[in-house]
């Protein structure tokens, strides 16, 4: 059986991470190696681990590191054959460790395993998963297919980046861009596409929590654009489509939302390109197909 490590990534939430470690504490498969690596810039998980936690493998980040620095950090100190870059607000559900083991067991080739999500929004659990899909399994073999999950119209969610369990061997020495921004978890996602599959689990193994301090409530159109470029430097790679639902999505309809007049000029280009587009999509087969593909996801889950 594969080894297992779990790395929760602390950052100045003792009370969240208190949590996130019983949720791993309570795996029904407790062959895993749990580490807890504290990026925080005051001593108050440092002292909730000590003292609830003893026994648990601590890691104190000092100094501290940028965020990105951090993951990298953790990613290069793995030692087992999997590892997860788990997150200290959210919570794992009691057969993750073991659904992970059995999806590894059954896609050796697989870089990457995510898996499905139940959605805490502020407190209040949400009604639908991060996801929705046909099959226990969804098989993600190249880059344009998980940029088109990520970015395309009319999708049907994503499995969220804490989550994901990573192939060490397979990993190697690739890297998440300390200079990609706030979508430098997903350009590091698509690189390791482009060597092997990922395997997205329909079943939720987790609880995704979103709340006033997460890091993915900030983004700057700087963010976005810088995205965008680099999809278009890898055009060949991820398609027109993708590209034109990005800026569709991504861009120019967050253009649009600013009623700033200083930028008056890119409201023109943007809503030119909206009313090209709106037209224009509705002539791919890829937009039915989502369309539908949708639509059926939801009678299911109604039955």
């Amino acid at each position: 059986m594969s080894a297992l490590t779990i790395y929760i990534l602390c950052h100045n939430r003792p009370d969240d991470a208190r949590q996130a470690i019983l949720s791993v504490l309570k795996q029904v498969d407790q062959s895993c190696t749990l580490i807890v690596s504290d990026n925080s810039s005051n001593d108050e998980v440092e002292h909730m681990v000590k003292r609830e936690f003893a026994d648990i493998h601590y890691i104190r980040r000092l100094p501290m590191l940028p965020a990105l620095d951090h993951f990298n950090r953790c990613i290069e100190e793995a030692e087992d054959d999997y590892f997860c870059l788990f997150h200290d607000d959210d919570l794992m559900s009691p057969d993750f460790v073991s659904v992970m083991k059995e999806a590894i067991a059954n896609n050796s080739s697989a870089i990457a395993f995510g898996c499905n999500a139940n959605i805490e929004s502020f407190g209040k659990l949400g009604s639908e998963p991060s996801f929705s899909s046909f099959h226990h399994h969804e098989l993600i073999s190249t880059p344009r297919d998980l940029a088109i999950r990520y970015f395309a119209r009319a999708q049907s969610g994503i499995a969220p980046f804490p989550g994901y369990v990573y192939s060490r061997n397979k990993v190697a020495e690739i890297r998440i861009p300390i200079n990609g921004g706030k979508y430098a978890d997903v350009t590091w996602l698509l690189s390791l596409v482009s060597i092997a599959p990922i395997v997205w689990i329909n079943q939720a193994l987790m609880t995704y929590r979103m709340h006033a301090s997460n890091d993915g409530n900030v983004e700057s159109m700087r963010d976005r654009l810088r995205f965008l470029r680099y999809l278009k430097q890898n055009r060949t790679q991820f398609g027109e489509s993708v590209i034109q639902d990005y800026r569709c999505s991504f861009v120019y309809k967050s253009i649009l939302k600013n009623n700033d007049s200083i930028h008056l000029k890119r409201r023109k280009i943007a809503i030119a390109f909206l009313r090209n587009y709106n037209w224009t999509r509705y002539l791919r087969l890829d937009t039915y197909k989502a369309l539908l593909d949708r639509a059926q996801v939801k009678l299911k889950a109604k039955q």
